[in-house]
């Protein structure tokens, strides 16, 4: 049994929940997590916390080990410095769309691209999908 989290969830950014969730799941201690990921404890224990910046590196080494994608770990670990939806958006949200493209491409057994899309790519993709050019925006 892992030595019990001095960190409190209520003190935690998305991402550190996540970390914390998993570290229960797994039955590891942060130092453990630590190790495996290769990032040091210090910067790990600060990844957790509202208000921190943990850098790319420390995210892509967080998710080999996690077992989920660098972009997911991104996404939670900058949900509250993205610009807030507005409340009419309903579960239109920017984590909520993310969250559920990698969970789709991990059900159908699709790895993440290595090289990011271009632009017209990702427009025809969102076009395909349904999105739609906002009469408002285009004015």
């Amino acid at each position: 049994m892992p030595a019990r989290l001095q960190i409190k969830s209520e003190d935690c950014s998305p991402l550190g929940q996540f970390i914390l969730k998993y570290l229960e799941e797994q039955s590891i201690s942060m130092n453990r997590l630590a190790d495996l990921s290769g990032v040091p404890q210090p910067r790990l224990r600060g990844a957790c916390f509202k208000g921190t910046c943990p850098t790319p590196e420390t995210l892509r080494k967080l998710a080999r080990v996690m077992g989920k994608h660098h972009l997911e770990l991104y996404t939670l670990a900058y949900e509250g410095r993205i610009e807030q939806i507005p409340e009419d958006a309903d579960d239109n949200s920017l984590d909520m769309l993310m969250r559920e493209l990698f969970e789709t491409a991990r059900e159908m057994g699709l790895a993440a691209p290595k090289v990011r899309p271009s632009k017209a790519k990702i427009r025809k993709a969102l076009l395909e999908l349904g999105f739609s050019v906002d009469i408002d925006e285009s004015a």
